[in-house]
């Protein structure tokens, strides 16, 4: 499998199956749940919170809802977990977490970041779940009985503790302007949905974490301006990650228009120290452009929007241009022809494994 590819981890998904089998009498591993009735009420559920997101952008997640909770366990919660865990994979790469002491999860919901969290920090970890839904709670603690005993509940944010981890997955963007008080975590962990919208804003923000005095340790290689934001009015950057689906995740999006064997999302990993020094590192930030006579791929490694280029008549016979994982981490080519933005390169690009230190 490559280490772009993510399964939804079997303890989480035994636990998710016992809790919506007892409380909507839908057995997921059931011989015959792609066709039953249960599939499409999970599918109904997950359309209907759908709907809900874009139509009422900013507005509080309908906990209350039936429909809501069903839709989150089965599906929302599943795809947000994978998420938090491919940035999480960075962080790890870069140390990025080392000495964490407190994590407090904003708009934590039914757990899925701290539970990812608490696979790679310390068992000492001590963390504040800031949800204002007591339902969400309830939930989250029946999901993570664990979570209790490290763990508080509160609806409004503290002042941080020393070492600290902010993190803020898919909540930052429910708030009408940037937090100032987000600024007295030691660190922050941001992900945002990967629209062109909320891209851009999180572009803003690292702009103005910088100005304040931050760190961008990924998905940056680099602490100049973005190159997508100051460069470009409609480019964001976004990463990548691969959904390998068991069978029932499949059976309710047979009844859905969406498919989700991609993932996408938005990030940014800060901190009010600096990262390791990157030497010689670079991001790929686009998808595979094939075009006329060349192909080619977004890469960032400073403020200047530029584009890694395979000119088709420089290839070798019968050989097929590269294809980079967006997102991937990539050794700068040591040769190359630089024409305006383009970077075009003959011999292929080397490409950092995510379970490797990045170098420094």
């Amino acid at each position: 499998m490559s280490d772009r590819t993510f399964e939804i981890l079997p303890e989480l998904e035994s636990k998710i199956a016992e809790i919506i089998k007892q409380k909507f009498a839908i057995d997921i591993f059931a011989e015959n749940f792609a066709n039953s009735s249960g599939a499409r009420k999970m599918a109904q559920a997950v359309l209907k919170l759908s709907d809900f997101f874009i139509s009422a952008e900013a507005q509080p997640t309908p906990w209350e809802e039936p429909w809501c909770q069903l839709a989150y366990l089965s599906y929302y919660m599943i795809l947000n977990e994978i998420r938090c865990r491919a940035v999480l994979q960075e962080a790890e790469r870069t140390n990025y977490l080392s000495g964490v002491e407190q994590v407090t999860d904003f708009g934590a919901g039914l757990g899925a970041a701290t539970y990812s969290l608490s696979k790679v920090l310390p068992s000492s970890t001590q963390y504040v779940h800031i949800e204002k839904a007591l339902t969400a709670q309830t939930l989250h603690k029946n999901i993570f009985p664990a979570d209790a005993k490290n763990s508080r509940w509160t609806d409004l944010p503290g002042v941080p503790a020393k070492n600290s981890l902010g993190v803020f997955s898919f909540s930052l963007n429910e708030l009408s302007a940037f937090p100032e008080w987000i600024l007295q975590f030691d660190r922050l962990m941001i992900i945002e949905p990967a629209t062109s919208q909320q891209g851009r804003v999180l572009m803003e923000n690292r702009k103005k974490l910088i100005e304040r005095g931050f760190h961008i340790w990924a998905p940056c290689t680099h602490q100049e301006a973005c190159p997508l934001l100051e460069k470009s009015k409609n480019d964001w950057c976004h990463d990548r990650v691969f959904f390998q689906q068991p069978e029932w995740f499949q059976a309710i999006e047979n009844h859905l228009p969406i498919k989700n064997q991609t993932l996408t999302f938005s990030y940014l990993l800060a901190a009010k120290t600096p990262p390791p020094a990157l030497k010689g590192m670079a991001r790929i930030t686009g998808d595979f452009l094939d075009e006329k006579g060349k192909s080619r791929q977004l890469v960032c490694r400073n403020s200047e929007r530029e584009f890694l280029a395979w000119m088709h008549k420089n290839l070798p016979k019968k050989t097929e241009p590269q294809r980079i994982p967006r997102g991937a981490m990539i050794y700068w080519p040591s040769e190359f022809e630089q024409k305006s933005n383009e970077i075009r390169v003959t011999k292929e690009i080397s490409i950092l494994a995510l379970d490797k230190k990045n170098p420094s």
